[in-house]
């Protein structure tokens, strides 16, 4: 059943993209449930850390990414979520263990890429990070606009 739920997480973070060269797909995903996921609760604790994961079919365009993540009742996807809470990744490391989120709360979530190109940064997903504890859900995000 956890694996019927996380393959319909991924169903519903899916982008997809098309252009000339062909399709895209950017998404987040989470792996199940508990320690075993990455997940980690402490016994009679308040807050979670949560290992995200993100796949992007166009990453040779990038050099580094950035995820940014905001508690979802504070915030619209309006604001600057890196502007709050933001860590850089080497493009190999495509995941991140958010740390310190509080028990089942809700958090937008954002990913950035930097262009390989000319250095600047570009918004390549969003999705809401769903009832934190040992086993979160991803829902879909807003759409990303860079101006």
């Amino acid at each position: 059943m956890r694996l019927l739920s996380t393959m319909a997480v991924l169903a519903v973070t899916v982008v997809l993209f098309s252009g000339s060269v062909g399709a895209v797909s950017r998404y987040f995903y989470i792996l199940g449930a508990g320690d075993q996921a990455g997940h980690f609760c402490p016994p009679e604790g308040t807050t979670c850390d949560i290992k995200v994961y993100w796949s992007v079919s166009d990453e040779d365009k990038y050099d580094k990414w950035k995820i940014c993540w905001k508690k979802k009742q504070s915030s619209t996807w309006g604001k600057d979520h890196c502007n709050y809470n933001s860590k850089l990744r080497k493009i190999e490391n495509r995941f991140y263990v958010i740390p310190d989120l509080e028990i089942g709360a809700d958090y937008r979530l954002k990913l950035e890429g930097r262009k390989a190109k000319n250095g600047k940064w570009k918004c390549l997903l969003k999705v809401v990070l769903r009832n934190v504890n040992y086993s979160p859900w991803l829902a879909s995000g807003g759409i990303c606009i860079n101006l």
